[in-house]
């Protein structure tokens, strides 16, 4: 939560430095979780874009903080999507199968908040059981602190299929042992 955000959101669309870096620090660390768990290799380098295409366009952003949060998750989807699209585009080599099984999923949840892992690691836990739609659904609501109606905008779902989705990846923690009372944000 921003103090006075209006008067931030009017400083950083006058384009003053101070009120981009009240913004950045805001938002910054849980966009990186999400592209981090996105695609790690690249996560900075989305980030980076992300902020250059929203310092461009500021000025006509019109909207309160939560509206500001989906805006910045939405380019950062858009922009994350355009990566994968030019890499898909660029691939020569298939990927090996080994490759995709490597997964955090074999952690015991319990060590993994003992052994207090950062929280990049455990979003990367905590998802690795959960189909794509539900852990996207899932880091969005608690990462990125969103509501449902917007994460429904930012993934293109209906709000009931939002809740579905973050239902089944919660209920898919409970059984696979997970740690989901820690998780569960107002539905």
């Amino acid at each position: 939560m921003i103090d006075d955000f209006d008067q931030v959101l009017a400083a950083a669309c006058g384009g003053e430095e101070w009120a981009a870096a009240v913004l950045f620090r805001a938002f910054q660390p849980s966009l990186l979780r999400y592209l981090r768990w996105q695609e790690r290799a690249v996560a900075e380098d989305i980030a980076a874009e992300t902020w250059m295409a929203l310092a461009q366009h500021i000025g006509r952003f019109d909207g309160d903080e939560a509206a500001l949060r989906l805006w910045i998750f939405s380019v950062a989807r858009r922009r994350l999507a355009d990566h994968r699209r030019k890499a898909a585009r660029r691939a020569t080599q298939p990927v090996s199968p080994d490759a995709l099984l490597h997964t955090p999923g074999g952690l015991d949840p319990a060590e993994v908040v003992e052994s207090r892992l950062s929280a990049q690691e455990a979003v990367e836990v905590l998802t690795a059981c959960l189909s794509p739609d539900q852990a996207e659904v899932l880091v969005l609501r608690v990462v990125a602190g969103m509501t449902v109606e917007e994460v429904a905008t930012a993934v293109g779902k209906r709000p009931g299929t939002v809740r579905v989705l973050q239902h089944r990846a919660l209920r898919n923690l409970v059984h696979q042992g997970a740690w989901a009372d820690i998780l569960v944000p107002e539905v």
